[in-house]
């Protein structure tokens, strides 16, 4: 998660600086599938992290539900958020996350073929700046009858949730899936095609058996997978059983030569009339606006040569006594590969009403004939918070696999810091750890 870039200047007219990127969402489902998917981009200050995520249930313009920040890469069910890629920029954070959870906009829109709501979505920041989306959803009728106006009944595609359509872990991993390799497996982009007039004798639009489908990516250009929009036969059904989903192939982006970044899965249903000929009531697959995204995949694999990898874990513990001389509290490093470990970008977090301090150094240091040596020292700069040091460019002296090493930072425990264990958060690249365990006592 430590992708490098350039630095920019603010831009007061960039979402991504002022409020939030919608990458994409899911922009338009049936009253069957009350259901939001949301994926956003927000930059921030060096350090600053998401504190909480809350959106609109109902559309009515209040972010009144609170989703719970969970692991990368757990697809999960709930009212969720993943923060999905964190790109170090020279000056600040680009931090990209996927939102999931249910709404309550299920209301018939008839006479309307559809109704339009528009989900707020709030980020609060841990710094005390919230950031702000509206992205706009669209809610097709979920029944049709002859007496119905005409555009009432249009084909759709459901969007999956919980376990209905199968899948691993759940129907609803195709949205939001995070890929660092490429490859998305056969069972995450699901497409089941409804047409609420199927069978019907004499009306237009009558049956459906087929949908476009293509993988489009953040700046617009599609997916070698989907050079064009691909033809996908589907059976189209009017009732709501899930058993004729069909489901696409696995696909290799990185083998495909696809850059990496944010790919949206869009999918345009078809109907035909009676006499076999094409219906207006289809949806374009020459029209961007148009497409139901039922899924999305952050790819973001980062060609280049070889390197070492290398894993963290805490250090020994550590006991500081309230008002006392600082201690070194850290991580162990050890590579776990051959090949060049390049340098890393560290940061070290203080836990939060604990009454510790930090030093303003990063230590790195092997142990050789049993004897600590240090071999590096880095001076960090410290987040408006207080909270976080950052060090860039850190040499971890790892020189070939099974090699350690050592980062320690210096910390102090105030008069007041509360007694009992704690740690410091170190992350190393893109490897988190606890830090050595603090024990904070009276003498």
């Amino acid at each position: 998660m430590t992708t490098p870039a350039t630095a920019a200047p603010a831009d007061s007219t960039d979402p991504e600086w002022t409020g939030i990127r919608t990458l994409g969402h899911a922009n338009r489902f049936a009253v069957w599938d009350s259901e939001f998917r949301y994926d956003g981009r927000i930059r921030v200050p060096m350090g600053v992290k998401i504190s909480t995520v809350r959106y609109s249930y109902t559309g009515n313009g209040q972010a009144g539900m609170n989703a719970v920040e969970v692991k990368r890469g757990r697809s999960g069910v709930d009212q969720e958020f993943e923060v999905i890629d964190l790109t170090f920029l020279a000056d600040s954070d680009l931090l990209t996350f996927t939102l999931r959870g249910d709404l309550n906009v299920d209301a018939d829109p008839r006479p309307a073929y559809s109704r339009r709501y528009q989900i707020r979505v709030d980020v609060t920041l841990d710094n005390g700046d919230v950031r702000t989306a509206n992205p706009e959803i669209e809610v097709l009728a979920g029944a049709w009858a002859r007496t119905d106006p005409e555009k009432v009944g249009r084909p759709f595609v459901r969007l999956p949730y919980d376990n209905n359509w199968g899948g691993t872990p759940n129907s609803q991993a195709g949205f939001g899936y995070v890929s660092d390799n490429g490859r998305i497996p056969g069972d995450k982009f699901i497409i089941d095609l409804v047409n609420l007039r199927q069978g019907e004798q004499d009306v237009p639009g009558n049956n459906s058996d087929h949908v476009y489908y293509q993988l489009v990516h953040e700046d617009g250009t599609p997916s070698h997978f989907t050079p064009t929009p691909q033809l996908q036969k589907a059976e189209g059904h009017r009732d709501a059983g899930t058993g004729r989903k069909v489901t696409l192939p696995a696909i290799d982006l990185r083998q495909l030569g696809d850059k990496p970044g944010y790919y949206r899965f869009l999918v345009w249903p078809q109907a035909a009339n009676p006499d076999g000929s094409p219906s207006y009531l289809s949806w374009d697959p020459a029209k961007a606006e148009d497409a139901f995204q039922l899924g999305s995949v952050y790819y973001r694999y980062t060609a280049g040569r070889r390197q070492g990898q290398f894993a963290v874990s805490p250090g020994g513990p550590v006991t500081l006594v309230r008002g006392g001389e600082p201690r070194y509290a850290g991580v162990e490093l050890q590579a776990v590969e051959d090949g060049a470990v390049p340098p890393q970008r560290v940061r070290v977090t203080l836990p939060e009403g604990k009454g510790l301090r930090l030093g303003d150094r990063l230590i790195v240091g092997v142990v050789q004939n049993s004897e600590w040596k240090e071999v590096g020292s880095y001076k960090g700069t410290l987040s408006p918070d207080g909270r976080t040091l950052t060090f860039d460019s850190v040499d971890l002296a790892l020189v070939g696999k099974g090699s350690k090493s050592g980062a320690l930072v210096e910390v102090t425990a105030s008069t007041a810091a509360p007694l009992g264990d704690t740690s410091l958060g170190f992350q190393v690249g893109d490897h988190t750890s606890a830090s050595s365990l603090i024990r904070v006592t009276e003498i």
